[in-house]
This record gives C-alpha cells, structure tokens and sequence, in this order.
C-alpha cells in the first residue's frame, strides 16, 4: 500500500513537471511571436514601398536597370575613346605619308596649344631644336599650308598661322597664274592683295604657294578664291582666299625645311 502511495506520488510530480514544462514553451513561443510580430509588420511596409518606388521612373530603378546602365555608360565611353584613337591613327598615316613624298620633310608634331594672346592664329607644337626644326620652317597638314615656325625652344615652338595679320605668303593663281601676296585678315580668311583690275580672276579658283618670297616652298596649296570684288579698291581688286585647310581644327602637323 505504501509503495502504492509512492508510486502515485512520483507520477504526480512528473506530470506537474511536464505541466509547467509545456507552459514555459509555449509563453517562449507567444513572447517570440509577439515580438516579431512588429519586424512582420515593417518587412511587409517595405515591400509595399519598394513596390511603389520602383514605378517612379530614376527613385524606384531596379539593380538589374542599375547594373545595365552602367553597362551602356561604359560602352558608350569606350566607343567615343576608339572613335579619337580612329581618328587620331588616320590623322597621323597621311601626315607621315608626306615624310615618303617630299624631300623637305623634317618631322611631325602635335599641336598642345594656342597662345593665349593671340588664340586664333598662333599655335604652339611638341617639337622643336631637339627634332631638327628652325625658325621660319614650314608647317603643313595633307590638306594645305597652315604656317611657318615663329618662336623655337628645345623641345617646343609656336607656329604662326597664315590668316595671323603679321604673315604674308607670296602665292600664285592655279589657273590664270597671276601672282601676288596673302595676308591674314586676323580671322578665319586671308586676302589676296596687289592683283590689278586687268586681271580676270574668279571665285572658286585655287592659290598655291609660288616660292618668290624664299620662305614657303614651290607649290603648296593654301585655299581658294572665295569673293571677288573689282570696284572695292582703287587700284587692285579686293580678293578674299578661303583657307583649304579649317586652321582652329588642326591637331598635328609636318615640318617641311626652307
């Protein structure tokens, strides 16, 4: 009867034990509960908002819409870099394809500068005494005649363009082969000057370098006969030259001895 007692007794307290176990669970479980609850509560408001920014086109861009434009920011900067490097190696082969066409040939240069004072008409290049060039040297592009060397150091010289007011090139008419001086107007043309009346010349015509002035050499082509104007002067014609080669364009240059 006694062990009987006991044994009842022993059931007794593990059932309590094993009553009090299950309810300290299961508040752990309604603590836990209630304190995600609010965090549920807050993911669920971000997705919302997520959801809403990603219809506002530049708030609400996805990673994916992020990551493609930078794709393209960067294609776009690696294309416009190999367009300059195109166009820089065909710039420089018809430069150099002077150096097997004339014997004058001395070197080419890249133009880094304008004279701050003069902007329009003097240019400074990487070249200078170190690579051969002296002053009143010729500088020119495949296209025409842009200068003669001005100023001359070391490792550097500025160019004085043939639209600078201050340069003269003695010259000839490709056609009707009149000769006569041009001088730079200080812009973007120069003028033909000393060609008398009673001589027929027409827009469009060429003018070339004629060698008389022992600066320029023989036969370089500078422009064309842009306007013709017979009455202007009292004596010789008014003739306005168009440069062949646009002078505030020019990147790089040859060098061609006296």
């Amino acid at each position: 009867m006694f062990k009987r007692k006991i044994i009842l007794l022993a059931l007794f307290i593990v059932s309590i034990f094993a009553l009090l176990t299950y309810q300290s669970i299961q508040g752990e479980r309604r603590i836990l509960d209630f304190t995600l609850y609010p965090l549920k509560i807050l993911e669920q408001s971000g997705s919302a908002l997520l959801n809403i920014l990603n219809q506002i086109p530049f708030l609400g861009k996805s990673y994916e819409e992020r990551h493609l434009a930078d794709r393209l920011s960067k294609c776009e900067e690696e294309r416009i870099k190999y367009k300059e490097a195109a166009l820089e190696n065909e710039r420089l082969r018809s430069i150099l394809q002077l150096k097997s066409e004339r014997v004058d040939y001395i070197a080419a240069a890249e133009v880094f500068a304008r004279d701050p004072t003069n902007w329009f008409q003097i240019l400074w290049i990487n070249k200078g005494i170190s690579s051969g060039i002296a002053k009143d040297m010729v500088a020119v592009t495949p296209l025409g005649l842009v200068g003669r060397i001005n100023r001359i150091f070391n490792e550097k010289a500025n160019i004085i363009l043939i639209t600078d007011i201050n340069s003269s090139v003695a010259v000839r008419l490709g056609e009707s082969r009149t000769e006569g001086i041009i001088e730079g107007s200080g812009d973007n043309k120069c003028y033909l000057k000393y060609i008398s009346k009673d001589f027929d010349v027409a827009a469009g015509e060429i003018v070339i370098t004629s060698g008389l002035d022992g600066i320029y050499p023989e036969g370089l082509l500078i422009g064309y006969v842009s306007s013709v104007d017979r009455d202007g002067g009292d004596v010789f014609q008014q003739i306005e030259v168009t440069p062949v080669q646009r002078l505030n364009t020019v990147e790089e240059v040859a060098i061609l001895k006296r």
